[in-house]
């Protein structure tokens, strides 16, 4: 027996520029808090498309219900008086002597009932789509309604069905299920509009997304936090904690501990950094940080090696795929190397940066450089040879901090260096100890017996931008 279906709402029309215009706003910069921003996926479906897309595919569109619309007295005079503009409006249409406009049919009590309904739905979609509402229970609950109008209907349709029982049951939604989840955007927002979601996916990041986002939170829906905080602060065992509430209180306060232990262990790798007028000379992001001590977050760091060009066979020069430290709009910043007789420096210049701070001292695709100080081309076989000779090293190039909400770049000065200085071998070598390195690659790498100063061996790239050590 076949199923008895109904037209949907996304077969007819849908507020396309609303829907857009709020997937196009998020899609370029998701604001704190959105679940997408838990991981960065490869073609990432905007949250505010899903959600429409989703109710549009479970409401049924008005012209499959104008019977019961018209059923209702005060919907049928509506869809009168709407039903008088659209015979004015074809009539006008009509007057211009239009040949598309003369085979259309006149205008019906249907359509202009359906046309009313139609709009109303737009409206509950325009509502749905906003980030602000996100969370709004009273816009989430009216698109729960309409979607169990529409499934109450498909089940009263098919009710004669020989697995009515199992398949249309009208006190249960049916689910959803998305086979390739991704980052989990559909899964998620079918569950914020009340269906059971599934979610599948090869990929084991995937798998871990919609792991995080839809599977665990449902589990402690509805239940208080077990954190010994909240437990004494705020009595959790009468306090109504609604969704997932309770366990979002856990994972702050637990990952606030996690936080404070991990500075306790490693907190003197990341000493303050004392922000002074020289240092905020030409960099106007730096003066409203003048006299404060800001934590650093992160040591960026390049590799490098001898230069090829004998007249610098001495120089450690950098390779670089590129000097650029952040494209944020407004917030631009990039390392700048300043040569110096045999030697040079980074200093890290807040702007636009220059076509040869985005290509660093690379050259081509692969393990090509030039050198910094000659413009000596590095072949891939001359590293390599370096590495196996253990003659590679590693160098400083600028320092993370925390600003108040966002991160700044800061370059190398003698006093940001000094408290790094009794983690750093005796030779005065800028390089890493063997133990940190080790502790935090989980790799051995290539020790110069000579000065007991690590040589790192492997790719390039995870030495180039090290976040932390």
């Amino acid at each position: 027996m076949s199923v008895k279906q109904r037209k949907k709402l996304i077969e007819v029309a849908l507020p396309l520029e609303a829907i857009n215009n709020e997937a196009a706003r998020r899609k370029r910069k998701a604001p704190a808090g959105y679940p997408t921003t838990l991981h960065k996926w490869w073609a990432q479906r905007p949250l505010a498309a899903a959600r429409a897309v989703i109710f549009a595919q479970m409401v049924d569109d008005p012209s499959a219900y104008t019977d019961e619309l018209l059923f209702d007295p005060m919907k049928r005079r509506a869809a009168q008086r709407e039903l008088e503009t659209m015979l004015a409006e074809h009539k006008a249409k009509k007057a211009l002597a239009k040949a598309s406009v003369l085979a259309e049919p006149e205008p019906t009590l249907e359509e202009a009932a359906a046309s009313i309904e139609r709009k109303r739905l737009f409206e509950i979609i325009e509502e749905l789509v906003k980030w602000e509402n996100t969370t709004n229970e009273g816009v989430l609950q009216r698109a729960r309604d309409e979607i169990w109008r529409s499934w109450r209907r498909a089940c009263a349709d098919n009710r004669d069905h020989p697995e009515a029982a199992e398949l249309f049951n009208p006190e249960k939604l049916p689910a959803f299920h998305d086979p390739f989840a991704g980052g989990g955007s559909l899964p998620l927002e079918a569950q914020r509009l009340g269906l059971e979601a599934y979610a599948s996916d090869l990929n084991p990041v995937a798998v871990l997304i919609n792991k995080a986002m839809i599977e665990i939170p449902p589990k402690f829906a509805g239940m208080p936090p077990v954190n010994p905080g909240s437990r004494r602060g705020r009595g959790s065992m009468a306090t109504r904690w609604k969704g997932a509430s309770g366990l979002a209180e856990d994972v702050r306060y637990y990952g606030k501990w996690m936080r404070d232990e991990a500075e306790k262990r490693i907190g003197h790798l990341y000493p303050k950094v004392a922000i002074t007028a020289e240092m905020a000379a030409g960099r106007p992001d730096l003066k409203p940080y003048v006299g404060r001590e800001l934590t650093v977050i992160a040591w960026l760091w390049a590799r490098t090696v001898k230069s090829p060009n004998p007249a610098f066979r001495a120089v450690d020069v950098p390779l670089a795929s590129t000097f650029v430290l952040s494209t944020t709009p407004g917030r631009e910043a990039y390392v700048e190397p300043v040569i110096e007789g045999t030697g040079y420096r980074f200093i890290v210049q807040a702007g636009r940066p220059s076509p040869d701070a985005k290509n660093g001292t690379k050259l081509s695709r692969g393990a090509n450089f030039r050198c910094l100080m000659s413009n000596s081309p590095i072949s891939g076989d001359y590293i390599k040879a370096e590495g196996r000779a253990g003659r590679m090293d590693i160098r400083l190039m600028a320092i993370v901090a925390e600003g108040d909400r966002n991160r700044l770049y800061i370059s190398i000065h003698l006093r940001n260096w000094r408290p790094l200085r009794s983690e750093y071998s005796q030779s005065g070598s800028r390089t890493l100890p063997l133990r940190r390195i080790h502790a935090h690659y989980g790799r051995q790498p290539t020790v110069s017996r000579r000065s007991q100063t690590c040589s790192p061996t492997g790719s390039l790239s995870p030495w180039r931008r090290s976040p932390t050590w």
